[in-house]
């Protein structure tokens, strides 16, 4: 299956435990009481909010992956309406292969006031990984009327239309995620995506350059470089890196 996802999960959980801005600010004590103990909580399994959590691949140094889910999800129950417990819970769920509880607890969120863009673009992810397209630009196209200047919703919105061919589509759309403000490294990468897959390989191989110019370790690009290099539009691109 194609993919163009624009934040990974590790990604997105970053972005969600460094956020403040799911935080009920009308009750401070209720506010910091259960920040406290989800930092104390993941402070217990070695996870460091800089990093994300990590229970897969090279980069899995969460102690016990499986009592991390239970304790996330217990304390997700005394807190419902916590975006970012349940937002943390719903990341760990995902990644030890509870993926039907994931999804509960994200629908949860999704069905409350104002919930965190990173919990409609997990959403979203997720029924992209099931086929699911038109659940997937449904949860995004309503979080983008809460909030019409966050790129990452924007970018992967894209990913719906890519996902489909509509190539023309998610181009326009990863270019407005461009004007709000999206890593440039990034749209370059799903531009590149997006013309390879429309057989446009001088186009493609120009953005995934252009992607490793911005940041030269990102392995992805390097990699649909080295395979289009036969193609001659992309020797010109392949000679830059």
């Amino acid at each position: 299956m194609k993919t163009l996802s624009y934040l990974h999960i590790g990604a997105l959980c970053v972005v969600a435990l460094a956020s403040s801005a799911c935080t009920n600010t009308n009750n401070t004590k209720q506010v910091y009481q259960p920040d406290d103990q989800l930092e104390t909580l993941l402070s217990k399994y070695n996870v460091k909010a800089s990093y994300g959590i990590h229970c897969q691949g090279y980069q899995g140094v969460v102690s016990d992956c499986g009592r991390l889910a239970n304790d996330l999800g217990a304390l997700s129950m005394s807190y419902p309406q916590h975006q970012k417990i349940g937002f943390t819970s719903a990341i760990v769920y995902h990644q030890v292969g509870q993926k039907i509880d994931s999804q509960m607890v994200l629908d949860r969120l999704l069905s409350q006031q104002n919930p965190m863009s990173e919990v409609a673009i997990l959403r979203s992810q997720i029924a992209m990984q099931e086929g699911n397209i038109n659940l997937a630009r449904t949860v995004l196209e309503r979080q983008v009327q809460l909030q019409p200047d966050h790129p990452e919703l924007h970018a992967t919105l894209a990913a719906t239309y890519y996902l489909e061919g509509r190539y023309k589509k998610a181009e326009a759309v990863i270019a407005t995620a461009d004007r709000l403000g999206a890593p440039v490294w990034r749209t370059n990468y799903h531009l590149g995506l997006i013309h390879e897959a429309q057989s446009h390989w001088a186009q493609a191989c120009h953005f995934y350059a252009d992607t490793l110019d911005s940041l030269p370790d990102h392995r992805q690009s390097l990699s649909r470089l080295l395979y289009l290099s036969d193609h001659p539009e992309c020797r010109v691109a392949y000679s830059r890196i």
